[in-house]
């Protein structure tokens, strides 16, 4: 039944409180009043008692001196007509039986001395009392009185209170249901109006009050914050009106700058490259054709156009990926970005120089996200990874992975030149090179390339190295759930 309480209404609750309360409460009065009663009738035994071996002691005196049974049993006779004596008995000075009264039970005087308990004894009471003739004892009486008459007077005392106790819970029924009525009614239609409000989001519903009491305050204060509510409700959907319509004028502004970016980028792709194709077709032929005739200047000078017409062109390509990188939509899955690397390997292996290279790659990596964008990122590490270690006298190169979460970082570290912690601010900002392009060639976008396309995905990536000590990259991206 406890652990149904949580279940109960309010209303069950509080009757059941109530009537829990009173009966207890019943119980405890009446316990109060038998223990009361039982010591009063007690003490009230004792003192008759008492009283009753104080006359019988001072008429036995005189039949006890001289002896007279016969006398001594007509005193003791007297006491049949007293319920409450059990038992009574009349010693002499050597402790000898003289008479006795063995009432209904026939019992057996016990021996007189000093060891005879007297007192409460078991369903008895007991009194020992000497018996004295001008102040010397001549002998001694002893009666014991029997609990009969109070266990009688204590059950007729239970069943009239028990009478009594019914139809004060049968009043207090009816008050607890009164009670509960008046209490739990006005919460209960409050909580009616807060199930329909949450229920049907009408917030101009309002809970019935009645009276100025604690229950009434707090069936105002519930109005009022409904009030409330609803004119911040009425705020926030004016608010998401006003933003849609913002949201609305703002998407038509980018789809416009979209439509622009694309014009953009197919001008970019088609009106600069074929200048430059011209610059580079016009460079060859003239190397081929008149090569002969020019000096040594102007050999240079040629070969110095031909390479800004190539840097340009690779320029012209990485701009085209980090504006389709920005723009494009995402089409995520589940990426076995070993199997993947492992392409891009074999790719740059085949247009690799002469340096003695090491890969190491962790197999079995998996990740979430768009292949194409992912394959972008990882290609630009690798080829920087690959392109700065280029000077050792063995390029090394390895990627590895460890699961923290629901992400999963991917490490990409060289043994190459490294670079200077100082400028990592810069590191992955477009067109700003930490290198010379005498040095390492590149046009500075690939890095930051690999950051929008790692943001894109809601991940980080950080770098550390030291000069001459090599790179580490780190990219932190979703891992798959099947993986995980």
């Amino acid at each position: 039944m406890i652990g149904q309480w949580r279940y109960w209404r309010l209303k069950t609750k509080l009757l059941f409180l109530t009537l829990f309360t009173s009966a207890l409460g019943i119980a405890l009065v009446c316990a109060s009043l038998i223990f009361v009663e039982n010591q009063n009738y007690r003490k009230q035994l004792e003192s008759e008692l008492h009283v009753i071996a104080s006359i019988l002691a001072e008429q036995s005196a005189a039949a006890l001196v001289f002896e007279d049974n016969q006398q001594l049993s007509s005193i003791i006779a007297s006491l049949k007509r007293i319920d409450t004596i059990r038992q009574a008995c009349v010693y002499d000075q050597q402790g000898n039986v003289m008479t006795s009264l063995a009432g209904r039970q026939q019992m057996q005087c016990p021996k007189a001395g000093p060891q005879l308990e007297v007192g409460f004894v078991g369903d008895a009471y007991r009194l020992m009392m000497p018996v004295t003739l001008d102040n010397e004892v001549v002998g001694q009486l002893f009666l014991a009185s029997h609990l009969e008459v109070l266990r009688g007077h204590i059950r007729t005392f239970v069943f009239v209170a028990s009478g009594i106790g019914a139809v004060i819970l049968i009043a207090l029924v009816f008050l607890a249901l009164r009670l509960q009525r008046i209490v739990s009614e006005p919460i209960l239609k409050l909580s009616e109006t807060a199930e329909r409000i949450a229920q049907d989001h009408d917030y101009s519903i309002r809970a019935p009050v009645s009276g100025t009491d604690e229950l009434g305050r707090l069936g105002n204060t519930f109005n009022e914050m409904i009030s409330t509510i609803q004119q911040q409700n009425h705020r926030i959907l004016e608010s998401r009106d006003s933003l849609e319509r913002i949201v609305e004028a703002r998407t038509s502004e980018l789809s416009m700058a979209n439509r622009e970016l694309e014009a953009f980028s197919y001008s970019v792709s088609h009106d600069l490259r074929q200048p430059l194709r011209a610059v580079e077709g016009f460079g060859q032929a003239l190397e081929e054709d008149c090569g002969d005739q020019l000096n040594d200047i102007g050999k240079d000078y040629l070969k110095r156009i031909r390479a800004a017409s190539v840097r340009m062109a690779g320029l012209i390509d990485g701009l085209l990926i980090l504006s389709r990188v920005s723009r494009q939509s995402m089409e995520n899955q589940t990426i076995d970005l070993s199997q993947l690397l492992e392409e891009i390997t074999e790719e740059l292996q085949d247009i690799s120089d002469e340096v003695p290279t090491e890969i190491l790659i962790q197999p079995g990596m998996w990740i979430v996200g768009d292949s194409r964008m992912l394959r972008v990122a990882f290609q630009n590490l690798l080829a920087n990874a690959w392109k700065y270690s280029a000077k050792e006298e063995k390029r090394v190169v390895e990627v590895v992975s460890r699961r923290e979460g629901r992400w999963v970082s991917i490490e990409v570290r060289d043994n190459g030149v490294g670079f200077d912690m100082r400028y990592i601010d810069k590191l992955f900002v477009a067109f700003n090179r930490l290198h010379t392009p005498s040095e390492f060639g590149g046009t500075g976008i690939g890095l930051a390339t690999v950051y929008r396309v790692v943001r894109r995905h809601h991940g980080d990536i950080s770098a550390t190295s030291q000069l001459g000590e090599g790179a580490s990259f780190v990219v932190k991206l979703p891992v798959a759930e099947d993986q995980g």
